[in-house]
This record gives structure tokens, sequence and C-alpha cells, in this order.
């Protein structure tokens, strides 16, 4: 229903009967010209607008393993160094462990694709809220931060995936079929002015226009502050990400919690979190680790479970091992929740742990190493650690490095992104993978893009 801003049999319905059959077509395919019609519509008043907006998340969530629902966790977490996988026979499962994507991959190409489509939805809705003249001032407002905060997070995951990707910024087929592969400092550019634009419009809490507090399902000006401190951080802008962590940070509505209560639903540590679908309690993580019971499908690594310190509670708390046909596997366990009959547990993209770590890393790289220590400190207290001993700037780095792998092990592929964008990819996963590649760094554009893009070119390697 609309004023409590969750999804709805009716949402589902208007996903599906309009914007979703345009974005479901390939990028170089998306004409509006047959949708204009039903998108004017759409924006015909601020109810119908919202229930469009709520529909977008629906589809962001409808399918498993996809882009934003369990897709990027799972797939760069076997690419990097986190994760093993145990099913057979399953191949392409296998081939992000094994790192051997070809450009006709169907689970790295539907990651692509996936993305691709939700741009074309929000794509699609700002151009709808543009050209409205039914909806009201604040809900126009609204709604344009929120299409931009969504379409700013889909861009800074498909260029640290993919690279140079096209910049596609309306629904325009003929052009957008023409699009060349953009510039990544052009990307994070537009990333940036979209984020700035979205902490200007978005509400501070989770509220929305028609004055609803409801999960933190929905971002708010402190979601669109967080993910800039990520942006800034990967842009090795030190200052402007340690004061928009710190702006984060300093807000009263968030605090570190136990880890028990990291990814709950009423999580005070939740920046933004996506529900579930379909009347599932679990979260696209519990599925992907938890089902089907028996044999885990995917487990983690020795090398990353042999990082954890002697002592620190993640392990306890964050993983789970069984014993079956006497082998041990140890598995992801941050999420929990597969047989209750309510929802305990959100998908959570954003949280106040990654602010800190970010903050330190900055604070790191800016020589405030007093600073930096005093947030790693942070971390590691929750985590049950003593303070850490480093006093210089590498062994700072290195502190903040260790935390980020084992706070954020298994989550949105953290680790993956952090060795690529550190430059330590090479190195980390050529010791751990006999039969690493450097061109293994990012995944292949889909052969079927190429095809119909002329203005695509693929990445090395994958010719």
């Amino acid at each position: 229903m609309l004023h409590n801003r969750k999804y709805s049999p009716f949402i589902a319905v208007l996903a599906v009967g309009s914007l979703l059959p345009a974005a479901c077509r390939k990028l170089t395919q998306t004409s509006p010209a047959s949708d204009l019609l039903t998108v004017s519509r759409v924006f015909s008043s601020d109810a119908s607008a919202q229930e469009a907006m709520s529909a977008y998340y629906i589809d962001m969530v409808y399918f498993p393993r996809s882009f934003l629902n369990g897709g990027i966790s799972v797939d760069a977490g076997l690419s990097a160094d986190e994760l093993d996988c145990k099913i057979a026979p399953y191949p392409r499962e296998d081939s992000f462990r094994v790192n051997m994507l070809t450009a006709n991959n169907a689970l790295s190409n539907n990651l692509f694709s996936g993305a691709y489509s939700l741009v074309y939805e929000l794509n699609t809705m700002l151009e709808g809220i543009a050209r409205s003249t039914g909806m009201s001032a604040a809900v126009k407002s609204e709604l344009k931060g929120e299409a931009e905060f969504n379409r700013a997070i889909l861009y800074f995951y498909l260029v640290n995936l993919y690279g140079r990707v096209p910049l596609a910024l309306g629904t325009n087929f003929l052009e957008n079929e023409r699009l060349p592969r953009a510039a990544v400092d052009s990307i994070y550019a537009k990333m940036v002015t979209d984020l700035e634009d979205a902490q200007q419009l978005l509400p501070s809490d989770y509220i929305d226009a028609a004055g609803y507090a409801g999960d933190r399902t929905r971002p708010n000006q402190s979601a669109a502050m967080a993910l800039l401190a990520r942006v800034w951080l990967y842009q090795g802008k030190w200052a402007s990400a340690e004061n928009a962590a710190t702006a984060v940070i300093n807000n009263g509505r968030y605090s570190l919690v136990s880890l028990d209560s990291v990814f709950l639903t009423k999580s005070r540590e939740a920046i933004w979190q996506t529900q579930t679908v379909h009347g599932s309690v679990a979260t696209a993580d519990a599925q992907a680790y938890l089902f089907p019971p028996g044999k885990p499908a995917f487990v983690l690594t020795a090398d990353l479970l042999g990082a954890f310190e002697a002592g620190d509670q993640r392990k306890q708390h964050w993983t789970k091992s069984s014993i079956i046909g006497g082998i041990t596997y140890t598995y992801p366990f941050k999420y929990r929740s597969v047989s209750s009959t309510a929802t305990t547990e959100y998908e959570t993209i954003l949280r106040l742990a990654e602010q800190y770590l970010i903050r330190a890393e900055a604070r790191a790289e800016e020589g405030n190493l007093a600073g930096a220590v005093d947030d790693v400190d942070s971390i590691r207290a929750r985590a049950g650690l003593p303070n850490t001993t480093a006093t210089t700037t590498a062994a700072v780095l290195a502190a903040v490095a260790q935390e980020r792998r084992i706070e954020l092990m298994t989550e949105w592929g953290h680790r993956w992104l952090d060795l690529n964008r550190t430059g330590q990819a090479d190195a980390v996963l050529a010791a751990e993978k006999s039969w690493w590649n450097a061109n293994d760094k990012l995944y292949p554009i889909p052969e079927a893009q190429l095809q119909a893009s002329p203005g695509m070119s693929q990445n090395p390697g994958y010719q």
C-alpha cells in the first residue's frame, strides 16, 4: 500500500504492466514510443507516482541472484578470495571462482543486463517526474532524489565490475543504442552530481512526503551521503570522503549495534536496506548460503577463515559450520532467518560500520593516524578485539584493510572491489589462485550487447 511504503500485489501488477516491459529490453532497444501514454498516466498524481517507485524496488529484488539481490555479493565473493563453490554440476557458478568468465556467461550477463533494465526504469521515472503536471512539488522532489540515488548505486557497481560502460541517462533508444563506453571519471562525476542532488531532495529521516515513518528501506539524506563517502573514497578524494562519512557517523539516528543485531529490520546500524518479496522471510543472502538444507552451496575459503584474529567474535557470530560426510563446511551466517513466519531481517546495502572504515582510510591517507586508529578501534571493540598496535601510515592502512576484509566479508563485493581499487588484486589473488590472470579484474561485456551496440568494445582478455 502507498501509505506504508511497503510492497503490495497492486504494485507488482503496476511494475509488470507499465515500466517493466520497456525495462526488460536490451539497453540498445529501449524505445519509449509505446510507453509514453502509460508513463504520463503513471506520473499524473502523487499516489500513482509513489506506486511506480515502489514498483521499482520490487523489480530490484524480484529475481534471486540478480544485480542488487544477491548477485553481486555471491559472484564477487567467488571472484575474490572469500567464497568457494560446492554446487555440482553447475560450471557457470564455478566460473566466477576460477575466474573463467566468457562473454556468453549467463550469470555475468544477467548482472549487466539486469542493471541496465533498472537504469532504464529510473530514467523513465526521472523523465516522467520532470514532465508531470499533476504531482505536488514535495513528492516530485522526493522521488527525483530517490531515482537519482538509485541510479548512482547502479552505476557504482557497473563501473567497478565492468570498467567503462555506457552512461545511459535517457530513454531514447536511437541514442542509447549508439552509446560508447564512457570514461570511468565521467561516470563517477555523474554519480556525484546525482548523489549531491539526491542529498538535497531526500527527507532527512525515513519519512516520505506523506509523513509516514517506515522502515529503512527507502533512501534518505544520510544514505546519499554514505554512498557519496564511498564514491569519494574510491576516487581518492580523502577530505571529501572523511567529511561525508563524519556527517553520517555524527547523525544520532545511527549507532553500532551488537553483532547479532546488525542485519535486523530495526537495526540502528542500517542506513539503507531492501525488503523481500514473494512473501518470503529470507533475504537473498540467507537463500544463497542456507538453502537448500544440507551441504552448503557456497563456503568460506580457507584463506578467509585464516584471516580472522584469535578471539574475533565475528567468526563465532557471522559464520557457521556443518559436518557432512566427515568434512567441515563453514559458510556465512550474517543472515539467519529462513523459517520464521515474520520477516526479521532485511538485506542491508549501506551500514554505519562501513562509514567508520571509510573515514579511517581517508584519515590515514591524510596523515591523521590517531583519528584513523580511533575509527579502526571502534570496529575492533565490537568484535571483542583489543586496540590495534599500528602506528605508521602503512600499518594503519593495513589495519583498515584487515577490518574491511572481516567486517564486510561477503557483503556487496567489498573485498573484490577493494582488491581492485587498491591495486592489490594481482598479488593477492595470484597467491590464492594458481590460475589468476590480470585481465580477470573486470567482467566481460555480454556478447549480445556488443553485437547490438556498434559503439561498444570488449574488455581485454575476452575477445
